[in-house]
């Protein structure tokens, strides 16, 4: 055991040693270059002198090549705004066009007797002229309308009623226009009283006028003059059999306008007034879109002239667009999105949007005459004022400052005032624009704002 603790003793003493000299040869060596021998001259490297950015009077600078490549300075030019320029997307939400909505009113409340089938072209239509036996579909929730085109058949006690009532005074009017003419024939030969004569006119005056007051109430029924005639026709022969009792009571319903059947809520033998909608038919070649816009964009949309041209595409086929117009600007700001709703419509020929989808909208602000754009990046602020850097010539490192008016900003351009000293076809910087300006504002006094 002591055997091995004195060979670890000796092992450790060498290391030791060993590390000493080469401590020594060090500082030896780092001697001999602090002091070197007498009679050798030191070479000593002389340092260029480095390059600076001069400033010509207060607002132009020269920037030499070295410091503009670490600078990695760009320029761009100036253009004037000839160009629609668009706006932030808006989100928004198809949505049924109320002014094409039709609800469906039975004119005479009674008995839903019928319902209109589809029309042939349609494929249920189409298989019920192929099975013949089978009944007619009628229609139903989805499918597509023409005007004109019958929806339902109701049976009206109060419509038979009202012919009825025409007949009877048609016939009472016939009879007492017989004795009137009776009358006067007897006053002419001293047989009656004058009286009575001119009784029996009041009550001929007074038939017509129920009459034209009966024929009135049938047309505001949306009666045909046809209708009409052939119940005149039926009182100018009260001995022949009816041949419209089938029809003497009935009341067809027809669409007024082309559309789809959003909504259905009749069928064969329900009782219905005035009141029910039988049916709800929406046009959807052309659909309300309702767009939310923040409170920040909305000026710039509220200083565009309506209606405005704009374009929509859903989420889900971003590339495909459908053509619109916005027309009305919401009156009230969400307090929690703060946002305003926004009105318009959109062009559906094809039927592809669908009432309920979400859809993204966008504008595009038509060109303005006595406008500059520029990159964002050429723009540098520093809280008092707007400037930007100004290459006048292409072939020379030089640059001037300049303080110009924004107009409006977007993700990519600002729009300046055409007064504030750029003209078109100028270049100023972009990339490196920040740091030339610190550069400059380093060397030199600040702008000072025009008062």
């Amino acid at each position: 055991m002591f055997a091995q603790i004195g060979k670890y003793l000796r092992f450790v003493r060498g290391i030791g040693l060993t590390a000493l000299v080469l401590c020594a040869g060090g500082a030896a060596a780092w001697m001999a270059n602090q002091h070197p021998v007498s009679g050798s001259a030191p070479a000593v490297a002389a340092a260029p002198e480095a390059e600076k950015i001069q400033l010509i009077g207060t607002d132009r600078m020269v920037v030499p090549e070295s410091i503009a490549k670490n600078l990695s300075l760009k320029t761009a030019l100036v253009q004037r705004s000839e160009r629609s320029v668009p706006l932030p997307l808006f989100q928004g939400t198809l949505a049924l066009d109320s002014n094409s909505l039709q609800r469906v009113h039975s004119r005479f409340p009674g008995e839903i007797i019928e319902l209109g089938p589809t029309r042939p072209s349609s494929s249920r239509g189409m298989l019920w002229r192929y099975f013949a036996r089978c009944p007619a579909p009628t229609l139903q929730f989805g499918d597509a309308v023409e005007a004109g085109q019958l929806l339902a058949v109701v049976w009206s006690k109060d419509l038979g009623e009202k012919k009825s009532e025409l007949i009877d005074t048609l016939s009472k009017y016939k009879l007492d226009a017989r004795v009137a003419e009776r009358l006067r024939d007897l006053y002419a030969e001293h047989g009656t009283a004058e009286k009575s004569v001119l009784d029996a006119e009041r009550t001929v005056d007074q038939d017509r006028i129920n009459i034209k007051r009966i024929e009135e109430t049938l047309t505001t029924f949306r009666l045909s003059n046809a209708d009409i005639a052939k119940v005149r026709a039926e009182a100018d022969d009260p001995d022949s059999p009816r041949a419209s009792a089938a029809d003497w009571a009935r009341v067809e319903i027809r669409a007024t306008q082309a559309g789809v059947i959003l909504e259905k809520n009749v069928g064969v033998g329900d009782i219905v007034d005035t009141t029910t909608d039988l049916y709800r038919i929406g046009n959807l070649k052309s659909l309300a879109v309702w767009a939310h816009v923040y409170e920040d964009d909305l000026p710039l949309v509220a200083e565009l002239p309506k209606p405005l041209a704009w374009t929509v595409s859903l989420p889900s086929r971003p590339s495909v667009m459908y053509q619109g117009t916005l027309e009305q600007i919401g009156s009230v700001i969400d307090p929690n999105q703060h946002t305003a709703l926004v009105c318009g419509r959109v062009e559906n020929p094809g039927g592809e949007l669908k009432i309920g989808q979400l859809v993204t909208v966008s504008l595009l602000r038509p060109a303005r005459g006595g406008e500059l754009t520029v990159p964002t990046d050429a723009l540098v602020e520093d809280g008092v004022e707007s400037i930007v850097l100004v290459q006048p010539d292409p072939a020379k490192n030089e640059y001037e400052r300049r303080r110009v008016t924004v107009l409006r900003r977007t993700r990519d351009a600002i729009y300046l005032r055409d007064e504030s000293g750029l003209r078109r076809g100028e270049r100023v910087v972009t990339a490196g624009s920040l740091l030339l300006y610190e550069a400059m504002k380093a060397i030199a006094p600040a702008v000072v704002p025009a008062p």
